[in-house]
């Protein structure tokens, strides 16, 4: 929680040009890092997508199918390639939205659109890598695909964004939920076990 607080105001100073040429570059080096919550809430958002997406494939009898068709290395390029989408959407959220003092439509208009954002380009990395082998072969018409990839676009923007209220309304809850159980470590040493 410190952490994004000092990172914002990092941000704010170098937006603002009050600090010094070196500290001004060593803070926008350290601007750029992706914070802890940043990677934390991605990954969170990331498990219980696959989870819910894969509970819903076996609900509607699909799963073996769907796992018939991949092997190892497709569903880890899959899952790392998704991951990196929540990553950069958690991100942009982050470094726009204050999740500790943020009010629930601001976040909630942020998270549609990173998720919008997301599920176009979930859907245009998948597009890549299914379909410009069999384009080159000259298996299908480009027209086709176009058509397809324009209605495609449609719909992942949709899904995405259904994702992004949803992963936007949890990730504030549990940002809130983990301030109330866990104590700022700033004042507090670590180490020390307490005193009773």
């Amino acid at each position: 929680m410190a952490e994004d607080q000092r990172e914002r105001r990092a941000e704010s100073e170098i937006a603002t040009g009050t600090e010094t040429e070196p500290a001004h570059t060593a803070e926008r080096a350290d601007a750029r890092r992706v914070s802890l919550v940043t990677w934390t809430l991605a990954t969170f958002d990331t498990a219980l997508f696959v989870l819910l997406g894969v509970l819903a494939a076996h609900a509607s009898g699909g799963l073996a199918d769907l796992l018939a068709g991949l092997n190892t290395l497709v569903g880890v390029a899959v899952f790392c390639y998704l991951w990196a989408l929540f990553v950069l959407a958690v991100r942009w959220v982050h470094g726009r939205v204050s999740l500790d003092s943020a009010g629930v439509s601001t976040l909630v208009l942020h998270g549609v659109a990173a998720g919008c954002a997301t599920g176009v380009a979930f859907l245009l990395g998948l597009f890549a890598v299914a379909l410009v082998p069999t384009i080159q072969s000259g298996g299908v018409r480009l027209q086709a695909v176009l058509l397809v990839l324009l209605i495609g676009a449609g719909v992942a923007a949709v899904v995405g964004g259904v994702v992004g209220l949803v992963a936007s309304l949890l990730d504030g809850a549990v940002y809130r939920l983990a301030g109330y159980f866990l104590p700022e470590a700033e004042n507090e040493q670590v180490t020390k076990p307490r005193r009773r």
